[in-house]
């Protein structure tokens, strides 16, 4: 049976990255402070769209390298299959964006999304060879470079973003994209120098093409509707609200990213983990691996949830008079935290493949989500906003639980969410002796 302490080297590795996460979310509060509601709007539409795009082709191909590559003669033909497939489906969505612009700036009421649209472009260039790294390393579950890769791009970020406000340069949409881009080009850079033996490719197959497709359209339909959750949200506040509004709903959001960086590492280590599992049938060890890694976060997003509702005085003097409406959005948007945890269930699901059973799951949770954020434009109240994403990941977390349970996965209680509890006594009583 897995216990935690077995793998503390590469845990530990995951928390710094994930750490570099946090603390890059307390600069993000300065970027916020720094710039005026409607320029930070811009920004969030920027990485938002750079989002989106990535996901839908990291959901088509990049998942295939991790589901396929455990056989590592095979690796450099799929790898380089991957790859060209990976670049094509970039280049293709990134180009109807730049066709769509004009379309697109009569929806959004916004003229400088033009602007948008062009540095839209080099983003998504410059970001193609860090995610397409990480995907290799998170094959083999290597998370120490997968730390440093991190660090070159929030690191570089943060000294810009100090140097930016120092000097007095970072007041505007540009400058803040700027900094994305460059810390972005940093990282790229960094994660072709450490993963340089890993780039061993061979000519694109034509059965690998059928292979990673037929694999990445089930897998699609479930991250980009996740996605669309998670970032095109700000899409249809634009559409409703305004650039202004986008800003501060953002602002909101960048302070709930932290609850979902919890979710993001659980995924990276209990995914692969799943598919070794399941593969080899033991039943008991998956639901130690599911059932802790649920556990550790609800605890922990209990704690962070009460501090939020107290929290109210303290984050308007970090957000700062301007962004005062973000922290009822953040308060109400963070309900959301209570059922996240079991979104570690969706992950046992897809690994056991049930990868369509989860995708239903997903696209009734997306409707929901859809109809709060639509019920919200249509009245007017953009405060009630973030119910969407509640309501997202309460059907999401609970259709995810049934279904598992349903089909003997793995049989999970209740309880299980409060194991973490009497497990990290156990080890501290163990440790001390």
């Amino acid at each position: 049976m897995p216990r935690i302490q077995d793998h503390l080297r590469k845990l530990s590795w995951v928390a710094a990255d994930k750490a570099l996460f946090v603390l890059y979310g307390g600069v993000a509060l300065f970027q916020i402070r720094a710039l005026p509601p409607a320029e930070y709007g811009l920004y969030a539409l920027l990485v938002s769209i750079q989002t989106w795009i990535f996901v839908l082709a990291d959901g088509l191909v990049l998942q295939g390298i991790i589901q396929f590559g455990a056989d590592r003669d095979k690796r450099p033909l799929l790898d380089g299959t991957a790859a060209a497939l990976y670049v094509s489906i970039i280049a293709a969505s990134v180009g109807g964006l730049v066709l769509a612009e004009p379309l697109l700036s009569v929806v959004f009421g916004e003229p400088r999304f033009a602007t948008v649209a062009k540095l839209e472009v080099l983003f998504c260039l410059v970001t193609i060879p860090r995610t397409y790294c990480l995907r290799l390393l998170q094959r083999d579950i290597q998370t120490r470079p997968i730390f440093w890769i991190d660090l070159a791009w929030l690191g570089s970020m943060s000294i810009a973003t100090v140097h930016g406000i120092g000097v007095g340069w970072l007041n505007h949409f540009e400058s803040l994209a700027g900094i994305a881009i460059g810390g972005m080009v940093c990282s790229s850079v960094a994660a072709v120098l450490i993963c340089r033996g890993l780039l061993r490719f061979r000519l694109p197959d034509r059965s690998w093409l059928g292979t990673l497709l037929g694999f990445g359209i089930s897998q699609t339909s479930t991250s980009v509707i996740h996605t669309s959750v998670r970032q095109l949200d700000i899409v249809l506040a634009q559409s409703f609200f305004g650039t202004a509004a986008v800003g501060t709903y953002q602002a909101a959001k960048t302070i709930f990213r932290f609850f979902e960086l919890g979710i993001d590492a659980a995924g990276s280590v209990v995914y692969p983990a799943a598919i070794g599992l399941q593969h080899a049938g033991d039943r008991a060890a998956l639901h130690t691996v599911a059932s802790k890694a649920m556990s550790v976060l609800f605890v922990a997003y209990v704690a962070g949830y009460l501090m939020l509702l107290g929290g109210g005085s303290m984050l308007d003097v970090v957000l700062g008079q301007r962004y005062g409406a973000a922290i009822g959005q953040l308060q109400l948007m963070s309900l959301a935290s209570l059922a996240m945890p079991l979104a570690v269930v969706g992950i046992i699901l897809v690994a056991a493949g049930y990868s369509a059973v989860h995708a239903r799951i997903t696209a009734l949770a997306a409707l929901a989500a859809l109809a709060c954020f639509v019920g919200s434009g249509v009245a007017g109240n953009v405060q009630l906003f973030p119910f969407g994403v509640v309501a997202y990941y309460a059907v999401l977390g609970i259709g995810d639980w049934r279904a598992v349970v349903r089909r003997g996965i793995v049989q999970l209680r209740v309880l299980d969410l409060g194991r973490s509890i009497p497990d990290a006594a156990s080890f501290i009583r163990k440790w001390r002796e």
